[in-house]
């Protein structure tokens, strides 16, 4: 079966009391030393002692170790490799990168309301049976609780960036026009190229591949992947759920590109691609050990031949891989740039140092 290339894949301000400074000659001896203390208080600031599981300090909200676990858990293909403290360190970042949107979702008045959330949970079980729902969420090992939580996050957060990152980015006829310039050779082509997208999922050794439960959780796992993607739901979504799968490994390509060379040396993806039509999906595929299960869509192919800069289909490609590449520089640079704004304190990276 054609190999993939796995995506990776994305998440309470301290008070300083100041006190009046002016003078009151009146003050009692006792009385004017205690307000002196007070000051020098306000002066160096409030500081409340972490509570003694916290790991790291957010703008003055701690980072209990719970809710760390509480995200590996949520998220193990995320740091498929790494183990102990390294593993537990780069958990760490994500959820003190998660806190720092959390915080600016409030601050800005973004946060999804229940209506949405729900909504989107219903959008999620229409896919599937009530029982392979229930039985995804126990491969994933979350309840209806955790799922809530995560699904408002995640809406909050893709409104959060929607609004202080996509919204600035603007594509011009200029943009297209200079990219076009000088790469002509990648507009002429030898032979028929097809642009694809594509799930698979394949059986983790830890979910033992011999086991048929791991390969019955992996088959059940594209079968809703499959419907989803037939119905046309938004494909960077459906992979970040998917990515939670704890029994499997799913990895998905928004735009796989096989020239006809290319899709003619797989002898499995031939016989099934070359009979769709822009728009529809192969049946769900899988490898001959059993193990790898995979669905694809067929979103356009492309004649031989050169493209214009006229041609509409060109000018959609540019615009799409600029934007694409503009809006990761503008995230990369927007978090970055509210990590350093942050009062960060990682107990656990102290810890390690000591």
């Amino acid at each position: 079966m054609y190999v993939l290339r796995s995506l990776a894949a994305s998440r309470s301000e301290v008070h300083r009391s100041t006190r009046d400074g002016r003078k009151n000659r009146n003050i009692p001896v006792a009385a004017s030393s205690i307000l002196a203390l007070a000051m020098t208080a306000s002066l160096t600031g409030c500081h409340h002692a972490a509570p003694p599981d916290s790991l790291a300090e957010v703008n003055g909200a701690f980072i209990s170790a719970a809710r760390v676990e509480e995200y590996d858990r949520l998220h193990p293909q995320a740091f498929s490799g790494e183990s102990g403290e390294q593993r537990r360190l780069d958990v760490l970042s994500q959820v003190i990168m998660e806190e720092i949107l959390e915080q600016r979702v409030r601050a800005s008045h973004l946060e999804a309301s229940d209506d949405d959330v729900s909504e989107k949970l219903t959008e999620m079980r229409a896919s599937s049976s009530r029982e392979d729902f229930e039985q995804q969420l126990k491969s994933q090992d979350l309840t209806m609780e955790d799922l809530r939580r995560q699904v408002h996050r995640d809406l909050s957060i893709d409104r959060l960036l929607n609004k202080d990152v996509y919204s600035k980015i603007n594509i011009t006829d200029a943009d297209l026009s200079t990219y076009y310039t000088g790469r002509e050779d990648e507009f002429h082509l030898s032979e028929p190229r097809y642009h694809l997208a594509c799930i698979v999922v394949t059986v983790l050794p830890g979910a033992s591949s011999d086991s048929p439960d791991g390969r019955k959780d992996a088959a059940r796992t594209i079968q809703m992947a499959h419907l989803r993607m037939e119905e046309g739901e938004e494909f960077s979504s459906l992979i970040n759920e998917l990515a939670n799968v704890r029994t499997a490994k799913v990895s998905g390509d928004a735009d796989l590109t096989l020239s006809q060379s290319e899709l003619s040396a797989d002898p499995l993806l031939r016989e099934h691609i070359s009979k769709l039509l822009p728009g529809q999906s192969t049946d769900v595929l899988q490898s001959s050990d059993g193990n790898q299960f995979a669905t694809y869509k067929l979103l356009s192919i492309e004649p031989a031949g050169l493209y214009g800069f006229n041609d509409p289909r060109v000018q959609q490609y540019i615009r799409q891989k600029l934007r694409s590449q503009r809006g990761d520089l503008l995230k990369a640079a927007y978090l970055d740039m509210l990590r350093n704004r942050a009062r960060i304190r990682n107990y656990y990276a102290e810890s390690l140092l000591r």
